[in-house]
């Protein structure tokens, strides 16, 4: 007798803390499993239902993929009894993940999209929005599907992509982001870990050396010391800039999200703890006196422990992740604008093309030069490795790299 239901399954947790919903497949007291492509945490499920519970956020979506998966399962199980009277639970396994793999890299895309959005990471389900637009302009009607992606595919899309005009890094990009497409499909078991193209495709080709984007100390100076009005655009951009420089980089979001709650007075001074968004680790950073400074400002504006200390966002309208990570790329390019403006009234050289992510580069370029060792700096940055944090590091100029070798 052979069965096949759907469960969590809580043996596997995924990097997000959640666990697979799988497919259960029982046959002669033997086992095996198989992937829906989605995950749920064990608060958001109920047991007995075999269903996620009405409170999470893709429930009705996530109920209606469960039942079609059931629907399969069932009509595997059958197949493989009529074809054989002597079969296994790998038998039905097998037939299937045939039957899954049917689900198109597109629709499989979709079902990322919609899970990064319901997660609140708005910006992260842009990024796998825009791989699926470039892979849809390529294919034209057609549909693609897992076991279509080979090194050939890839190596074509390459030349295809470069002949748009695109630069290698927005190359690196959308190649990065497939290969993490191909990962989940894995994880997901609707594809074969030994067919994955990138055991034998490298994108490490695709990769121009990144920018490098800081200032001098004195630039930063001069834009510290141009006089502007409280409150006003130009002087948001002005403080913001200066806030993230001397809070050790803080970049643009974090600095837009800081509730007056994530400040508390420590034995040197006032504390900033906070969560980085980019990759979840808990930063503590002692505030310089300058960065104090800044931040007293606003007190007459936003003082309250769930107000944010910026006036970036309104906790009372910008409440949901998506008008949230709207509000945010509309403000950043608003300042971004000002930035520019600021060099110019600080008459710095016009080729600087400055950003909010220069305060980041800054920040770590001018500690280098001061002798700060890297592993520092990897450290006040919330960097997960050192070599992450050398791609900030700014080239040192000539008249540096002279004064070094007056030392030999």
């Amino acid at each position: 007798m052979a069965s096949t239901n759907i469960v969590l399954f809580t043996s596997k947790t995924l990097k997000n803390g959640e666990h697979p919903i799988m497919i259960r497949i029982i046959k002669d007291r033997k086992t095996k499993y198989i992937s829906i492509g989605h995950s749920c945490s064990k608060e958001l499920w109920d047991n007995k239902k075999e269903l996620p519970k009405r409170k999470h956020p893709l429930y009705a979506e996530l109920c209606v993929l469960i039942d079609s998966k059931k629907v399969e399962a069932n009509k595997a199980l059958l197949k493989v009894e009529n074809e054989n009277k002597s079969f296994s639970s790998q038998d039905i396994k097998t037939k299937l993940v045939k039957q899954v793999n049917k689900l198109s890299v597109f629709d499989f895309l979709d079902q990322i999209i919609s899970d990064l959005k319901a997660n609140g990471k708005i910006g992260n389900s842009r990024v796998y929005y825009d791989l699926k637009r470039v892979l849809k302009k390529y294919m034209g009607e057609k549909k693609l599907q897992f076991t279509d992606i080979k090194k050939s595919f890839l190596t074509k899309l390459e030349l295809h992509l470069k002949s748009e005009g695109l630069n290698p890094n927005t190359m690196s990009v959308y190649f990065r982001t497939l290969r993490a497409t191909i990962n989940k499909a894995v994880e997901a078991e609707i594809f074969h870990k030994e067919d994955n193209p990138f055991e034998e495709y490298s994108i490490s080709h695709l990769k121009n050396e990144t920018e490098k984007r800081a200032i001098s100390k004195d630039d930063v100076r001069k834009i510290e010391e141009i006089d502007t009005i409280f409150n006003s655009p130009i002087s948001l951009a002005q403080d913001f800039f200066m806030f993230s420089y001397y809070s050790s980089g803080t970049n643009f979001k974090d600095v837009a999200l800081l509730k007056w709650k994530n400040l508390r007075v420590g034995t040197n001074g006032l504390i900033m703890d906070y969560v980085r968004s980019k990759t979840g680790k808990k930063m503590t950073i002692t505030l310089p006196p300058k960065a104090v400074e800044i931040v007293e400002k606003y007190k007459i504006l936003t003082y309250g422990n769930e107000n944010y200390i910026f006036p970036f966002l309104d906790k009372n309208v910008h409440v949901k992740p998506m008008t949230i990570a709207n509000r945010l790329k509309k403000t950043q390019r608003m300042v971004n604008s000002k930035l520019k403006d600021l060099c110019k009234m600080a008459g710095l050289d016009e080729n600087i093309n400055i950003t909010t992510y220069v305060a980041r580069h800054s920040f770590a370029t001018a500690l280098k030069k001061s002798n700060v060792s890297t592993a520092i700096i990897s450290e006040m940055m919330g960097h997960k490795s050192e070599a992450i944090t050398q791609v900030y590091l700014d080239s040192f100029d000539d008249s540096v790299k002279y004064e070094a070798s007056l030392n030999l």
